[in-house]
């Protein structure tokens, strides 16, 4: 089949969205039409992009030449090569068995510098003897063709994570996408964090968007730490045109601590850590082991607990299977955490915590009358 007819991009349908559907069909984004042939017979063809203020989509097929093939064991890996650039990316795609071909989508973190003209496409290839090709595919950007306008509104919330300051600073709305930035930590905070030897990293991260009321879908999100300190992205599909009503909020933050702390315990005891409750059930001395049950919230947990007794330290052996109970709004986890030695003076050393802090916060809201 052809890939575009006229400026509209065809065969694509399945795997674009329905946002960039929208836009192919109005004819938006830049023809490419470039292709490289690896020496096996497979043809890599970018077929065209869309370039806006949030990031590029790329549109490229996969062909098997020689019709010889498994389709669905063919690799090649396309990653952009743009100097001053993240090139972090997310996609879809689909096998045609019956054509041999592979149609792909794929979207870049971000838009490449103002100042870049020339966008190339590195090219890595595994053929069914082992062996690494490379190519590459060249083309000249187009920013006349770019897709509408990028509308950035600034939120500047900042909230508590973690005994540290997180913010969010801002929102860019394109044709293509709506994506809220901010940073976790700063350069001084992660430094601080460095040298007490702890650490802190989110690792899920969970917003609402609602245009006049319903909510928009939401693509993914991405973490990354450099000298500036670590910072954080959410992607959203785009907010429809004529939206009068726009509200984003953050639900939930889903956090990896690394501690290192020391707590007594006793039965009946509630450890408290970050906010989280650990209760102790139970504590259990049989065969020279120590079997303590405890209790928190559905998403905390603590690996590489270890137990100290005596002055002594021993490992974790084996947990439980969980138990669940809905309590109010919250389900609590209750397991049984096995170590391999026992003594009178007991104490838990947390090296690691990983839970879910809830926030419920409205972030930003706009009515226009």
């Amino acid at each position: 089949t052809l890939a575009f007819y006229g400026k509209q991009l065809i065969g694509y349908e399945t795997v674009m969205d329905g946002n960039l559907l929208q836009l192919s069909r109005m004819g938006e984004g830049q023809i490419i039409d470039k292709s490289y042939l690896f020496s096996d017979g497979i043809q890599v063809q970018v077929d065209g992009v869309m370039l806006d203020g949030n990031g590029m989509v790329f549109f490229y097929t996969i062909e098997d030449k020689t019709k010889s093939g498994n389709i669905d064991d063919v690799y090649v890996r396309v990653s952009p090569d743009i100097p001053f650039m993240n090139v972090g990316s997310s996609g879809a795609g689909e096998i045609i068995e019956e054509e041999h071909m592979q149609k792909w989508v794929f979207t870049t973190d971000e838009a490449p510098p103002f100042f870049i003209r020339t966008v190339v496409l590195e090219l890595t290839h595994e053929k069914n003897d082992g062996i690494w090709e490379q190519g590459e595919i060249k083309f000249k950007l187009d920013r006349n063709k770019a897709v509408g306008e990028t509308i950035r509104v600034s939120i500047g919330n900042k909230v508590e994570l973690a005994g540290r300051t997180m913010t969010i600073e801002d929102m860019s709305m394109s044709s293509i996408s709506t994506v809220v930035k901010g940073e976790i930590q700063d350069l001084i905070s992660l430094g601080m964090d460095r040298l007490n030897e702890q650490y802190m990293m989110p690792h899920n991260m969970e917003m609402s968007l609602y245009a006049d009321g319903i909510e928009i879908d939401r693509k993914g999100a991405g973490m990354s730490t450099d000298m500036k300190g670590t910072r954080f992205d959410v992607r959203f599909d785009a907010v429809p045109k004529d939206t009068r009503d726009l509200r984003l909020d953050l639900n939930s933050v889903s956090v990896h601590e690394k501690l290192g702390v020391e707590m007594e315990i006793w039965e009946g005891k509630t450890l408290e850590i970050r906010g989280n409750e650990i209760f102790i059930n139970s504590i259990e001395k049989r065969n020279g082991k120590a079997y303590i049950t405890i209790t928190t919230q559905e998403g905390t947990r603590i690996p590489g607990v270890k137990l100290q007794a005596d002055g002594d330290y021993y490992d974790l052996l084996e947990t439980s299977e969980s138990t669940y109970e809905k309590k109010d709004e919250d389900i609590l986890n209750t397991r049984t955490l096995e170590f391999e030695g026992t003594g009178e003076d007991l104490r838990l050393q947390i090296n690691d915590i990983r839970y879910t802090k809830t926030y419920n916060l409205n972030l930003y809201e706009e009515s226009i009358e």
